[in-house]
């Protein structure tokens, strides 16, 4: 009670000396002289201007400073990579022009470029201010890691079969487009979600939800993609849609009890030896975030490399197979007439297979994709891997896709 009496007294006491007007601890705002704003000079943008940046090789070279992440950590052993003795010379054709590997870098707004055959780095190169210690944001290209957690998940015994209906591993999908969806479905982009074609300039479209919530860091991602309702049956039609793989992360998380992160280091990262450790953009900061499985991999040039050179490799490393066998054969060819080559749209020669692009043609090449120019092309056959990373100022141009396939089809020539 003496307690009580001595606190309420001591509260009066500052009551009466702030009526009598004594002085405040700190000034107002209204009262503090203007000072100038500060501005690293490193153009990296804030959470609400990262949709918009002048600066995008900075913001995607500096993701971990935009988004709250979680750390792949790595061996501390980097497998290591020779490098040739002379310097690559590339031309190649494009619109019945030709250009220089020079020209290539400029035209395609290149941060960063890699080319390998084998465990032998013909070419290596950093722009706009990156150097060899930067990371890099995935973007979609972090669909195909994902697709490979989950062979893992399969060979491992936590998933059965991809065969499997989703809802069998995530019973809290019932009600929503992926209540009859198989597992390989989803990683050929045939949920039948309602989801629309991914449209990353207009402000009233299901891409720019799943953005939003992503920039706002509050968490329900997994929530948004699984809102929705089905628009055709399952298996119908391929139908891109990062929300299928923000259910192939549950999946992941779910059914082996780990992070996206932490199940990347243990079966990909370690084992292939990456040089550095990578970060996973997250939907929000702390235990409860969860990783942004569609396009939120943070990792080196020579890290998105490794990653390519194990499925040149057809999932073999250093004498060791790495990856499930046959999972390559499986993941990076089409297996149904929706996602043949030349199925996909009206024009476009390429396939699809269990989240990689396949291309045309006797090598079976394919390749990993994310949006503003990030490309991992494999010619399994040659065992070549072309990283091209890139801060194309739009979310996608087709005249630079189709230009990156012709410079790889010009490398794949020049080193056969």
């Amino acid at each position: 009670m003496k307690d009580l009496s001595t606190a309420l007294l001591i509260a009066l006491t500052l009551c009466f000396a702030s009526a009598q007007g004594a002085p405040a601890k700190r000034l107002p705002a209204n009262q503090l002289a203007p000072a100038p704003a500060f501005d690293a000079g490193d153009g990296v943008p804030g959470l609400a201007e990262v949709a918009v940046t002048e600066h995008p090789a900075a913001a995607f070279r500096n993701a971990e400073e935009i988004f709250p992440t979680r750390r792949v950590a790595d061996s501390g052993t980097p497998s290591p990579f020779t490098t040739a003795e002379a310097p690559l010379e590339i031309s190649y054709r494009f619109d019945d022009t030709g250009y220089t590997l020079a020209d290539f870098v400029a035209r395609n707004d290149a941060t960063a470029l890699l080319i390998l055959k084998g465990d032998r780095i013909l070419f290596e190169g950093y722009y706009q201010g990156a150097g060899p210690t930067d990371s890099f944001l995935s973007f979609s290209l972090a669909k195909s890691f994902v697709s490979t957690l989950v062979g893992f998940a399969v060979a491992d015994g936590h998933i059965h079969d991809i065969t499997d209906p989703v809802i069998r591993y995530l019973p809290e999908l019932k009600g929503s487009a992926y209540e009859t969806a198989t597992i390989k479905q989803v990683l050929q982009m045939a949920s039948g979600t309602g989801f629309s074609d991914e449209n990353y300039t207009a402000t009233d479209v299901d891409m720019a939800g799943f953005f939003g919530v992503l920039v706002r860091s509050r968490g329900g991602l997994y929530d948004y993609a699984r809102s929705y309702r089905a628009a055709r049956k399952p298996g119908e039609a391929f139908q891109y849609a990062s929300t299928d793989t923000e259910i192939l992360g549950a999946l992941i998380a779910r059914t082996t009890h780990r992070s996206v992160s932490a199940y990347l280091s243990e079966k990909l990262w370690r084992p292939m030896g990456a040089e550095a450790p990578a970060r996973w953009v997250l939907d929000q900061s702390g235990s409860a975030g969860r990783e942004t499985a569609a396009g939120g991999l943070v990792a080196r040039l020579r890290d998105y490399g490794r990653f390519g050179l194990l499925y040149a490799n057809l999932g073999q490393w250093q004498g060791s197979q790495l990856l499930p066998p046959g999972w390559v054969e499986a993941a990076t060819r089409p297996s149904d007439p929706f996602v043949d080559y030349g199925a996909l749209a009206p024009g476009y020669p390429l396939g699809y297979g269990l989240h990689w692009w396949c291309l045309p043609g006797s090598n079976r090449r394919f390749s990993a994709e994310g949006i503003h120019g990030q490309f991992i092309a494999v010619d399994p056959v040659q065992k070549l891997v072309v990283v091209k990373l890139s801060s194309w100022q739009e979310a996608w141009d087709a005249r630079k896709e189709a230009e990156f396939y012709a410079f790889f089809e010009a490398v794949a020539d020049a080193v056969r």
